[in-house]
């Protein structure tokens, strides 16, 4: 199969999350017409050895979408992974507690690109703290 490539200007977001006390940014670029096409996580407060994994493995997740393999395939794979950091969810409403960076990042992507619910309602930093 060959590779679909994304637009040079596309959509996506960016948002801020935190679990058990890591915090770390999903970033994602849209097809046209509103598919996922590619993912970034970058971990703040990390080593470089964990920062560079997760860069790499969001490249490797984003390749893979646009060689065809199905999201859902991913959310099934990499869903309630389980490896610290996990606990306490902030900066998404709809997740409470994950269990692992990978757990929250494919959940999220679940149910924003499959089940497409509404994305979650940014936290100030303010009523994030209390």
């Amino acid at each position: 199969m060959a590779r679909k490539p994304l637009p040079n200007r596309r959509a996506g977001y960016r948002q801020k999350l935190s679990i058990g006390g890591q915090k770390f940014h999903l970033g994602t670029g849209e097809y046209p017409d509103g598919t996922l096409g590619e993912i970034f996580i970058d971990a703040s407060r990390t080593g470089m050895f964990v920062r560079a994994m997760l860069h790499a493995f969001a490249i490797s997740v984003s390749r893979g979408l646009q060689y065809g393999v199905p999201l859902e395939d991913y959310v099934e794979s990499f869903k309630e992974f389980h490896f610290q950091p996990c606990g306490e969810v902030k900066g998404d409403s709809r997740i409470p507690e994950a269990d692992s960076i990978l757990d929250l990042v494919f959940r999220e992507l679940e149910l924003t690109y499959i089940k497409k619910e509404m994305p979650a309602q940014p936290v100030s930093e303010e009523t994030e703290s209390n």
